[in-house]
């Protein structure tokens, strides 16, 4: 369920009288996302939204501005964030910031609670580049996180991580409650932000004692994990302590997290835990593991990658060790231990040889492409882009949607039935086929086909609310999107604030992103190719046509994290079960 919006009135909040903590207003547990704050030295109050929503009536008429060439005044933009359409709405954000005064930035807060996502989008973008220190309060306070709107806090304790001036990080503190995961989540990512670029008023040493008390206490594992981050960026020595800790938790985004703390320790220690993690029960505490050891590029590290290559049951985890040696080192030698181990025996010290420029895509253990993206894992869910594109173009005498349709069967059918997956058609919101990852048994297969070749919704495509469902599913270690690679509807409309927000949710839970682009615009296209390096995925840009054959559609290049070989690896029908508490079927 997407959060309630109301618009806070900017002149209301600076009167407000009620002394309710950000901490203590009413959240819906559903929500999803990423946030930051900072503010005056109170307790931030919060404020009742005014029922008026920007855009929910027409603006009053009045006479079209002369074209005199004058930019137009605050008193005109102000008419404009009334304005029926989420254009104008939008364009008056950008002029209002770019005014920059106090009064047209004042607006542009207000602005945080447009219901339409470009508007408030856009809003939360430029907010976070300000740098008027009585704005950044205000968004510390009444008008932000004090706010009784949800979207209005999350909003603001996001763009507070990013001002360049400095913040009262205690504001945030009080975010963090078992309330409201995303933002307890947000707010603490905001304060290690900005412990990093040393934005943060007085001593950081005052926050290392709530920060680790959150990192040991019992909210959600997502946020625990945040607070160790952020205690990190605070005092590495407790940072450290806390980490080893939390090493022996049993929740595996705990154990995520405190190796990433790890990556900042010794480079012994580090190696040390992170080759002892990769025998760790949890695919996404391994993916943690390896990203360690790529990291450190050692003989030492490149060695026991080698010899997690060799057991690793995991599809997706051994190609992406293959991928690294192979770009790393230049060398082909596909799954070939012997030869892998004497070359990494020649290493001496960090290194990097060889060309490093990404080859051919491989196969991937499922041996199954749709529309010309090979799958590296058996574990996918499958979001798909129903929004006008699929229905407006006609390719030959078919849809788009016909075409995809002819892809999916293709795709599907040739998975094994000891993989499982799940099909997330998305318009304004998801529509799941199941609630879960199914076994591709030829039963489910054809349920799904089924179901997916029925389904004609249409709409704006919000694949931010698909993404966040997927990753709700403790078994999905990938996501492969189908899109036109332009995202609309929802309360996340700028792809670029998107990527941040998603990889961000990601980092304690390790899913991969692959993306296929159906005639996306070209500056999209990067975009996406960024949100697949940074999560291990791949992009491939396409033109979607009648085709023969699974590949489907003439691919334009892929991008993102993946080996250089292509040779299927050595099978493990022994290969034992996992015990982790994300894991799924094997």
């Amino acid at each position: 369920m997407l959060r309630t919006c109301s618009i806070v009135a900017f002149a209301a909040a600076l009167f407000c009288s009620s002394a309710a903590a950000c901490g203590e207003v009413g959240i819906e547990a559903s929500r999803g996302v990423a946030g930051s704050g900072v503010a005056d030295q109170g307790e931030p109050p919060c404020v009742a939204g005014l029922d008026v929503q920007p855009g929910t009536s027409p603006a009053p008429k009045r006479d079209k501005r002369p074209d005199d060439g004058k930019p137009p005044t605050v008193d005109e933009l102000a008419h404009d964030l009334r304005a029926p359409r989420p254009e104008t709405r939008r364009s008056a954000v950008k002029k209002l910031s770019a005014l920059g005064t106090r009064e047209a930035l004042a607006l542009v807060v207000e602005a945080l609670g447009d219901l339409d996502g470009q508007v408030a989008d856009e809003a939360q973008v430029l907010l976070g580049s300000t740098t008027d220190a009585k704005i950044v309060t205000e968004l510390a306070g009444h008008a932000g996180l004090g706010s009784q709107d949800e979207w209005i806090q999350l909003r603001a304790a996001e763009a507070l991580g990013r001002v360049p001036v400095a913040i009262d990080a205690r504001h945030l503190l009080r975010c963090v409650s078992g309330s409201d995961a995303d933002l307890a989540r947000t707010s603490l990512w905001s304060i290690e932000r900005q412990l990093r670029s040393k934005h943060v008023v007085g001593d950081a040493k005052v926050l290392v004692k709530p920060v680790d008390a959150i990192a040991e206490g019992a909210l959600p594992p997502e946020v625990r994990g945040a607070a160790v981050c952020a205690l990190q960026a605070a005092d590495a020595f407790a940072a450290h302590d806390r980490a080893i800790d939390l090493l022996t938790e049993r929740e595996p985004a705990l154990r995520c997290a405190a190796l990433l703390v790890a990556t900042a320790f010794s480079e012994q220690e580090a190696l040390n835990l992170s080759v002892k993690a990769l025998d760790d029960p949890a695919e996404l505490v391994r993916t943690q593991a390896i990203e360690n050891l790529e990291r450190q590029k050692s003989r030492n590290a490149v060695m026991a990658l080698i010899g997690r290559l060799e057991r690793e049951e995991r599809s997706r985890l051994r190609w992406e060790i293959l991928r690294f040696l192979s770009t790393m080192s230049g060398e082909d030698h596909g799954f070939d231990l012997a030869a892998w181990r004497a070359w990494a025996a020649k290493i001496q010290g960090p290194w990097s040889t060889g060309d490093a420029t990404p080859r051919a895509a491989p196969i991937g253990d499922t041996r199954v492409a749709l529309a010309g993206l090979t799958l590296l894992s058996d574990r996918v869910a499958f979001l798909i882009d129903l929004s006008g594109s699929m229905w407006g173009a006609k390719v030959g005498e078919k849809t788009r949607k016909e075409l995809v349709d002819e892809r999916l069967r293709a795709c599907l059918e040739a998975l094994p039935a000891t993989a499982s997956f799940n099909v997330i058609p998305y318009t304004r919101d998801p529509i799941p086929w199941e609630k879960r990852l199914v076994r591709a048994t030829p039963e489910n297969v054809k349920r799904a086909l089924d179901a997916f070749e029925r389904c004609h919704q249409t709409g704006p495509g919000n694949f931010f609310d698909a993404a966040l469902l997927a990753l709700r599913d403790p078994d999905v270690d990938t996501i492969v999107a189908l899109t036109d690679g332009a995202p609309t509807g929802g309360h996340r409309w700028n792809l670029e604030l998107m990527i941040e927000l998603l990889v961000e949710t990601n980092r304690f839970r390790k899913v991969a992103f692959d993306s296929i682009l159906v005639d996306a615009p070209k500056g999209n296209r990067r975009l996406w190719a960024d949100l697949a390096a940074r999560t291990g995925g791949r992009s491939i840009a396409i033109e979607l046509g009648p085709t023969t054959g699974n590949a489907g559609g003439a691919g334009r290049g892929e991008s993102g994290r993946k080996p250089a070989d292509d040779r299927h690896p050595p099978a493990k029908p022994d290969a034992p079960a996992r015990k982790g508490a994300s894991e799924g079927a094997p």
